[in-house]
């Protein structure tokens, strides 16, 4: 690991000038080892100049996000709770080594007003301050939850701090981390604000979704008719990004054979009773079940290896992970807005109901949410980042589930989420205009995420 962390030949002298705000405030540097690190470093470095983050590669948070992607695996978080470990570390990333990247700014800054200090820049590490970030980050949202799993966190950060002794002087290295976790400590209470907890560290009371009841409202479904989940979503971070991407209205429900409505529940009911094996893999291979990756952590699994097989830089890298969790947490929040705003019944009830096959079921147990537009959307937020990225053509393959459903090979990152929509209709679980429309919603967030001024003006 030594080599992949030695010190740029080069360094470029040059002048990082944040974007300030009239009204910001100053996060302030409490460790003395950031207000007071005046001494000069001699050694293994020279910390006269300044390395850029980008002069580095993306080992440090490849390695780390396959890591917390397989926590939430084999010690199953609910998916909320799976998505906030991604997107504070995501954001925790790119915060810790923003300050070596003078084409970018701080997104903490610019979403809240605040600033980041960031000390004596030429003292840092960027590798190290990541590592310390997202070991610190994760590990304090993990302890959120019940029964932490932090011995994998631990080791893993100490693994890079061993391998980052032969490059840095020690004193490097403390600085290094002690802003990382600094970074990390400002994000973390950030993170108390976006509706989940209360002040006091309890979750947010969600009280029990009462369906609407009438014609074409969801109800719960079988097998277990349980009652149904999703309907507080936390707070954004593009400010009221769920009423801009509402999702348009869906076709007229109807219980008329020539109707739209109808149409779509039959082509369900056909497809799932004429369901190939293939579509059964594709079907099980986004399942949201243990031990399946969960859907997010499915695009992460993902992303890592194109990040690794392109050999991005630490800068790309920070950069698409803070993009892409952002994306995929504001996916989830507008979609389930979307979701309760119409309330629409799920296939097996129509089916069953409306179709008279009382004994019809959906290949894979029916999410119990109501159904437009589809949760897929959280895979296209993703999809559209990416593709802004490396461009609509790029070709794609999923082995994330290769042991248990298969290697599924596509030639844009649109096929994928495209084939995602069918696995769902063949399933049983979507009618297909709530999956086009999830598609179409999750890649709006996608934009508005990509939008964001993370480059300097």
């Amino acid at each position: 690991m030594e080599n992949l962390y030695k010190i740029p030949k080069k360094n470029i002298i040059f002048g990082l000038v944040f974007l300030f705000f009239s009204c910001s405030q100053v996060e302030p540097l409490n460790n003395d080892s950031l207000t007071n690190n005046s001494q000069s470093l001699t050694g293994k470095i020279g910390p006269q100049t300044l390395a850029h983050t980008k002069e580095y590669p993306s080992d440090v948070a490849t390695a780390w996000f396959n890591l917390l992607t397989d926590i939430t695996r084999t010690k199953p978080y609910f998916v909320g709770q799976a998505n906030r470990i991604f997107t504070y570390s995501g954001i925790a990333l790119y915060e810790s080594v923003v300050p070596g990247m003078p084409s970018y700014q701080s997104m903490y800054s610019y979403l809240t007003g605040k600033i980041i200090e960031s000390g004596k820049k030429k003292d840092y590490y960027w590798p190290a301050c990541a590592n310390a970030a997202i070991a610190r980050i994760s590990s304090k949202i993990m302890q959120t939850y019940p029964t932490p799993n932090l011995a994998q966190v631990q080791a893993l950060e100490a693994s890079f701090n061993s391998s980052f002794q032969s490059q840095v002087t020690p004193e490097q290295l403390q600085a290094s981390n002690d802003f990382g976790k600094y970074v990390a400590d400002i994000i973390f209470e950030w993170s108390k604000t976006d509706g989940v907890f209360n002040p006091d560290g309890t979750p947010v009371f969600c009280p029990p979704y009462v369906p609407l009841g009438g014609l074409g409202n969801w109800v719960p479904t079988p097998p277990a008719f349980l009652s149904a989940v999703g309907q507080c979503p936390p707070k954004t971070f593009v400010p009221n990004i769920g009423n801009t991407v509402l999702a348009s209205p869906h076709p007229a429900y109807s219980t008329d054979p020539s109707s739209v409505f109808y149409q779509a529940a039959n082509q369900v009911y056909q497809r799932r009773n004429n369901i190939t094996s293939q579509e059964m893999k594709s079907f099980s291979n986004w399942r949201d079940l243990s031990p399946n990756y969960n859907p997010i952590a499915h695009m992460l699994k993902i992303t890592t290896q194109i990040f690794i097989k392109e050999k991005l830089n630490l800068e790309d890298a920070s950069v698409l992970y803070a993009k892409q969790t952002i994306a995929a947490y504001d996916a989830v929040s507008a979609v389930f807005q979307s979701k309760f705003h119409y309330a629409l019944l799920r296939p097996v009830t129509y089916i069953r109901g409306v179709m008279g096959q009382n004994n019809w079921s959906s290949f894979g147990t029916t999410p119990q949410t109501p159904s437009y537009p589809d949760e897929l959307s959280v895979t296209a937020s993703t999809v559209e980042i990416l593709e802004n990225r490396f461009g609509t053509n790029y070709a794609v393959t999923d082995s994330v589930h290769k042991s248990t459903h298969g290697i599924f090979s596509y030639p844009s990152l649109n096929a994928l989420v495209l084939d995602e929509v069918e696995a769902r209709v063949s399933g049983g679980t979507i009618f297909r205009f709530c999956g086009e429309e999830g598609v179409v919603q999750g890649r709006k967030v996608g934009q508005m995420v990509n939008a964001l001024p993370f480059k300097k003006p």
